[in-house]
């Protein structure tokens, strides 16, 4: 018997400790033959594959059976609220538990913990059972992270259960989490889709002049300008202005103030990258055609030897628009590859064939609207993230806390 580090405000005493085959019975399920089309087309039972344990709260899913392939496999329909666990498996589904709110059938690899509403809550039960993910793992059987769990197992497997009704308080509590959690999750996916596909409409496609969205007030051709009449290669080196507190990363974008870099001679070498400028990083896998350019938009400092460096010629330059039109693989990814080339180590560009290439550039003013608006967008990604970020943590430390 023991009690919870944190408890929700009225409730008290200590919680008992129960032997999960002293609760309920556990059935597994089956997989009807797909060489039997008789057992599959147009069925109407559903049918769950392991790999959807990771959906959590199961409403509906995609596969269905008929009822001969019910009849002819062995699996079972379950009811509605049985808390669900992979059982086998290499990858994170052996061990990851969900809860159906639909009756269902399942695959060989899904154990179906029965719902006993006397004894247990089936939603609190799951909350249980899925904060002891890396215990269940530890329990499997086999070699080498290829065992798997099994109903003795799961039988055997102890649980801590407190009232019926402190285990309502403490499903709802978690369920509220998860669904903030999966909210705010949703709304970054929406953020980046919108991203996504404005990277497309606010850009002109191949072969056109003028891209299909635009922000009202804009209107005509882009103009066509080649990389030489908005850029010069920058071939300043570090004249040990900057130290070792200045070396950006061009990979991450941050200032690497923790570099072990100490020789003064080899920071020389290092070339100047301030603010507008674009960096040119190779790539050393043989899986890539090419590297890619990264615009500075975080302030001054150097940068390694092995980058090509280029400078804006114009303060008619909009510093968010062409980080994003820069790093926009449909403008620059053909750009580049006629521009590098590989040698034993790395890609490499060759600055004299990349200031010739052309692109499409629109007026001063509407440059400053685009890159707003994907500055803006790209603060909202941030700001959700952040907030996905504390939820998580939150729900962890209250895993943590809340059960015994």
């Amino acid at each position: 018997m023991a009690k919870p580090e944190i408890r929700i405000r009225g409730f008290e005493g200590e919680w008992e400790t129960h032997k999960i085959g002293d609760l309920t019975s556990i059935v597994t399920g089956a997989t009807p033959s797909t060489a039997m089309a008789s057992y599959w087309d147009n069925g109407t039972i559903r049918w769950m594959s392991s790999g959807e344990l990771n959906d959590k709260y199961i409403y509906d899913v995609k596969g269905r059976i008929t009822d001969e392939g019910y009849h002819n496999s062995g699996t079972h329909l379950i009811p509605p609220n049985c808390v669900l666990i992979g059982l086998a498996g290499q990858g994170k589904t052996r061990g990851t538990a969900a809860i159906n709110y639909v009756k269902l059938c399942t695959n060989q690899s899904i154990a179906a913990l029965l719902p006993n509403l006397k004894l247990f809550n089936p939603l609190y039960l799951f909350h249980y059972i899925d904060n002891k993910y890396l215990e269940l793992r530890n329990l499997s059987t086999g070699d080498g992270g290829r065992g798997g769990l099994n109903k003795q197992i799961l039988l055997d497997f102890e649980v801590k259960l407190t009232s019926l009704e402190e285990q309502q308080a403490i499903a709802e509590f978690f369920k509220s989490l998860d669904s903030l959690i999966q909210t705010t999750t949703k709304k970054i996916a929406s953020l980046k889709q919108l991203k996504s596909a404005s990277l497309v409409s606010m850009f002109p496609q191949k072969g056109e002049t003028k891209p299909r969205v635009r922000f009202k007030g804009f209107g005509g051709e882009w103009k066509r300008k080649c990389f030489g009449d908005l850029y010069y290669q920058n071939i300043v080196k570090n004249d040990m202005t900057y130290g070792t507190d200045k070396i950006i990363s061009v990979a991450n974008m941050y200032f690497s103030r923790n570099s072990i870099i100490s020789d003064d001679n080899y920071l020389k070498t290092y070339n100047l990258f301030r603010l507008g400028d674009i960096a040119f990083e190779g790539n050393k896998s043989k899986n890539f055609a090419h590297g890619r350019f990264v615009e500075n938009t975080i302030g001054e400092g150097i940068v390694s030897h092995v980058f090509e460096v280029f400078t804006p010629k114009s303060d008619k330059f909009d510093l968010y628009y062409w980080k994003y039109a820069i790093n926009n693989e449909r403008i620059m990814g053909s750009i580049l590859v006629r521009c590098t080339k590989a040698s034993t180590m790395m890609t490499n560009l060759v600055a004299k064939d990349f200031l010739k290439e052309c692109t499409l550039v629109p007026s001063f003013e509407e440059q400053k609207q685009i890159g707003s608006f994907f500055r803006n967008l790209d603060n909202q990604i941030s700001i959700q993230e952040q907030r996905l970020e504390k939820l998580k943590q939150i729900k962890s430390a209250c895993l943590d806390k809340m059960f015994v």
